[in-house]
Formats: C-alpha cells, sequence, structure tokens
C-alpha cells in the first residue's frame, strides 16, 4: 500500500503536503486510522514534518527536489514575502549566494532552523507590506517576492545603524557593503520607491530615490 500512497504524493510536485491533502489520500485508499498512520509514514521517512500540518514526501523514487522559496512563505503562520539578501541573490543584484532565506512579515521577527536550511522573517509596518511583491516560480512552485525595488528599499529601511544622509554615502553603502553595480539599478521602477518613501517617511530612502532618479 505504501507505494500506493507514494504514487498519490507523487501528483504534487512540490513535495510539500499540508495535513489536509495527505488525509485526504490516505481516505482515498481505505485507511481509516489516518493519524496512525501518518506515524508510520513518518517513521519509514516516507514523510517529514515541517512544521504543524504540513510535511516533506521525501520521495522514494524520484530526486526529492524543495523549492526554499515556497517554504519560506509556508513555515510562518503569518503573510510574509521574501526579501532582503536573499532577494537581491535571486535578481542578480549581488554576486553572492544567499543559503539563508530571508524574508519580511508585518509580524514579529522570527527564525527557523530546518533539514532544509534557515529561514528568517524581520517585521515591517503593514502599510509598507503590499509594495512592490511580486510572484515568481522555481522547481514547480509560485512564490511571493519582493521584486528589485522592494528588496533593495528593505535591506536599506530594515538595516539599523547607518547613515545615509548623502549621494556620496548611499553609492558607498551599495557598493562597497552590498557589492551592488550602480548600473543595474537605472532601470529601476522610481514609482515603488517614491511609495515606499511617502508611506515609510524614511530619509534613506528618499536619498535612494533621489540617486535612481539621477542615473
Amino acid at each position: 500500500m505504501d507505494l500506493l500512497i507514494e504514487n498519490k504524493l507523487l501528483e504534487y510536485k512540490t513535495h510539500i503536503i499540508d495535513y489536509a491533502t495527505l488525509k485526504s489520500i490516505l481516505t482515498s485508499l481505505g485507511y481509516v486510522n489516518i493519524n496512525d498512520k501518518i506515524v508510520n509514514l513518518k517513521r519509514k521517512k516516507i514523510i517529514q514534518p515541517i512544521k504543524k500540518g504540513f510535511y516533506i514526501h521525501n520521495s522514494q523514487s524520484t530526486k526529492t527536489i524543495i523549492s526554499k522559496e515556497l517554504l519560506s512563505n509556508i513555515l510562518l503562520d503569518n503573510p510574509s514575502y521574501i526579501s532582503l539578501d536573499y532577494a537581491l541573490s535571486f535578481h542578480g543584484l549581488i554576486p553572492e549566494s544567499i543559503h539563508e532565506v530571508t524574508a519580511v512579515t508585518p509580524k514579529r521577527s522570527k527564525s527557523f532552523k530546518t533539514s532544509i536550511g534557515v529561514f528568517s522573517y524581520k517585521h515591517i509596518k503593514i502599510e509598507l507590506f503590499s509594495i512592490g511583491i511580486k510572484i515568481e516560480s522555481s522547481r514547480n512552485a509560485n512564490f511571493l517576492i519582493a521584486g528589485k525595488e522592494k528588496a533593495i528599499c528593505d535591506k536599506i529601511y530594515l538595516t539599523k545603524g547607518i547613515e545615509l544622509a548623502s549621494k556620496a554615502s548611499m553609492i558607498d553603502f551599495l557598493e562597497n557593503d552590498l557589492r551592488v553595480d550602480i548600473e543595474d539599478l537605472e532601470d529601476f521602477d522610481t514609482n515603488i520607491l517614491a511609495e515606499y518613501y511617502k508611506i515609510s517617511k524614511s530619509k534613506k530612502i528618499q536619498v535612494l530615490l533621489n540617486l535612481i532618479k539621477e542615473l
């Protein structure tokens, strides 16, 4: 019967299964003691709990590739989107590969260490949450991520202890701290930055906006 379960689970290409889906699969195959069977599947490592109500399907027949991006959207019970260093790397704005998946949420900051990797979430005011976010696709999964304009705004806005009161200091931070190529900012949508500044009232964002307008 485990082979039948495996075949059903393979229909879910992300390999991330919630409890309701798993229960439906087991019920359709005639299982009555659902929770007992789930314990059995965990013992056999066919499924792996990742948070309450969610499991990763460790396929017995194909290579299991998990979308860290989708998992980031799921792990937190509150809304979130990928941003900061991970999003900057995703959009090719910084040269480094970022292994920790960084995200933003209107709720309190939090971090998870899982077998898949480390996922961290920084708090941002709810009024800034929906500006400049988009849906991207990777590894058979769609996920919510900051566009490049939003990602760099979040990084500058949420980085504490930096004074960026002039064009020169902003360029120095972008080029030497973040290792961003200034030319990559030329096609930025300044409307997103302007909206971000209007709500945040951050002087740092104002300096960034003025810099990009001049490029």
